[in-house]
């Protein structure tokens, strides 16, 4: 189909663009903060066409301006509803980006709302990570933001047939057993209130960790904790759904597998024992939470199946969160 190269204000771009405008209003209540953008530092507007002429997609992006050299930014991606699920986002995106690397750009970054859940899967499969809020997002709660390098710096990140093969042991054991207690503790302590200050603050004044653990517990259905050569390395509990969760689900909580033992199946083992004894109690289907700033656990969700979903209480007005569906009908 041609994807064709137009002016900011081509009729068909501003068709679009109005559409997707209306459809924001639709799912947050009010104008999309950016609704009445100018097209100053517009670098391209694309659309995507069938073959009778019709414009299916739109895209743009935005360099210049108040962004750092050689960053730029995707503004309007947008597929006409009725032609949705047919790969058109995607396409309108590698255009974007190849545009982007033949103007110089290393880096893209880009914004939407935590109620497109469709919108985040696509940035999420394409690559993009999540990113703390930048320019006139900072702060707000139906604002997430994402970015991607198109030129990534080789690392040293070593293969998974570099490690040796390890048995992992899954237990199921008690919230309050030991082990499990102290890997949660060191989740805390190792990663979360040190990545999250705000965090930290919160679950001080209302007591410390004991107390917030505490609370955390309530409702638990089951707690595992995964073990390598009898040493407990990781841990994950199910809890059973509280006030607005979505019906019929239970939440996934307290995943956390210590630094020297990922790479060697630990999530992936006690997210399939999570998700099999759901399944027994009769679920439909498994929800989490995780945190912007934990790109690995995006990555991890990504690829064992889980989307994005709309996000509930106590997330919903939480601008760390990311919130995770999977079903488990049929599977």
């Amino acid at each position: 189909m041609p994807l064709e190269l137009v002016a900011w204000e081509h009729p068909d771009a501003l068709r679009l663009r109005l559409a997707q405008q209306a459809e924001l209003r639709e799912r947050y209540g009010e104008d999309d903060l950016g609704h009445d953008m100018p097209g100053d530092d517009i670098a391209a507007m694309v659309v995507l066409y069938d073959d009778a002429g019709g414009a299916l997609a739109c895209g743009a992006l935005r360099a210049g301006g108040d962004l750092e050299p050689g960053t730029g930014e995707l503004k309007r991606l947008f597929v006409a509803p009725a032609h949705r699920g047919r790969g058109h986002a995607r396409t309108v995106l590698l255009d974007l980006e190849a545009r982007a690397e033949r103007l110089g750009l290393t880096r893209l970054i880009l914004e939407t709302g935590p109620r497109q859940p469709e919108a985040i899967g696509l940035y999420l499969s394409a690559g993009y990570a999540p990113t703390d809020a930048y320019g006139e997002y900072v702060g707000l709660v139906d604002s997430r933001c994402f970015a991607k390098d198109l030129r990534p710096v080789p690392g040293l990140r070593r293969r998974s047939s570099d490690r040796a093969v390890v048995s992992v042991e899954i237990e199921r054991v008690r919230w309050d057993d030991d082990d499990a207690a102290r890997l949660r503790r060191r989740m805390y302590t190792q990663f979360n209130a040190p990545t999250y200050p705000d965090l930290r603050e919160a679950v001080e004044a209302a007591g410390g960790f004991e107390v917030d653990d505490a609370a955390q517990g309530v409702g638990e259905l089951a707690t595992w904790v995964a073990r390598i050569d009898g040493r407990a390395v990781g841990c994950l509990s199910l809890r059973a759904p509280r006030d607005g969760h979505p019906a019929g689900s239970a939440e996934l909580k307290k995943l956390y597998v210590e630094a020297d033992a990922r790479g060697a199946g630990v999530s992936k083992r006690l997210l399939d024992a999570a998700e099999a004894h759901a399944r027994e109690l009769g679920y439909e289907r498994l929800v989490l939470q995780t945190g912007m700033r934990q790109p690995e656990a995006v990555g991890l969700y990504t690829v064992t199946g889980w989307r994005p979903i709309v996000p509930f209480p106590p997330y919903d007005d939480d601008v760390r969160s990311l919130v995770f569906g999977k079903e488990l009908v049929g599977r």
